[in-house]
């Protein structure tokens, strides 16, 4: 994996290819780890319609986010999503994009969960584009997670796979097993335990790495956040 250079704007995007897995919940809590124990200038950008990540960090979708200016949530730049990103050109998406990815910036995207989104293929063509994929540790979820993996790789886009999972429920080991033989070194060791520290964090409206840095899924993403950063992606 190549290490990006320091003028260049970083752009991560947090995929799944369906929905409810928890990319948004990894989205703010990774980018806050990156701010907070990185020191990076980072920019949360929502390119899903319905605005999860906009509403996640308690702000509104706005009317029209292809010229709204950016607000300030958690000590991130957040460029909120809308409806009216449902049906904008590819064109317009990487203007919207761009506009964040100012030089040395690390931009976390939340995808869409359609794969047919045309913002996946406009992330995808960015030059220092990385995806994450965050399936929810259960057989339904790997399908699409090949999938979008399959894009990347199409594409020449570095990728890193993590799984995520209900911290209450029993660990789903052959979803593990399976990943970790079809993805192997882009299989993350890290391991996302959902539970009630995210419940409550997500009730104050603020990332989990913020509410609760040391609780199971806060040092899981702080741990993603020192992986993506030693290998020079965040």
């Amino acid at each position: 994996m190549s290490v990006r250079q320091s003028d260049s704007a970083r752009i991560v995007a947090v995929g799944s290819g369906k929905g409810g897995t928890g990319k948004t919940t990894v989205s703010a809590a990774l980018a806050f780890a990156l701010a907070r124990e990185h020191g990076r200038d980072v920019a949360l950008v929502d390119f899903d319609p319905q605005g999860s990540l906009t509403r996640f960090t308690g702000q509104r979708a706005v009317a029209d986010p292809l010229t709204a200016p950016p607000v300030e949530v958690h000590g991130l730049s957040l460029f909120r999503g809308g409806a009216t990103l449902a049906g904008v050109s590819p064109s317009a998406l990487t203007a919207h994009l761009r506009r964040a990815a100012q030089p040395g910036r690390t931009v976390v995207v939340d995808m869409r969960p359609m794969l047919d989104d045309p913002g996946h293929a406009v992330v995808l063509a960015e030059p220092h584009a990385f995806l994450l994929v965050v399936p929810e540790l259960n057989p339904e979820s790997i399908p699409e997670a090949r999938k979008l993996a399959a894009m990347a790789e199409a594409r020449g886009v570095p990728f890193r796979v993590v799984g995520n999972k209900e911290e209450n429920r029993r660990p789903v080991k052959r979803a593990l097993e399976f990943l970790s033989t079809g993805f192997g070194p882009e299989m993350s060791s890290v391991v996302i335990k959902r539970g009630a520290a995210v419940a409550e964090a997500h009730e104050r409206l603020l990332p989990v790495t913020a509410y609760a840095p040391d609780s199971p899924p806060g040092r899981a993403i702080r741990a993603l956040a020192d992986e993506l950063v030693a290998e020079g992606v965040a």
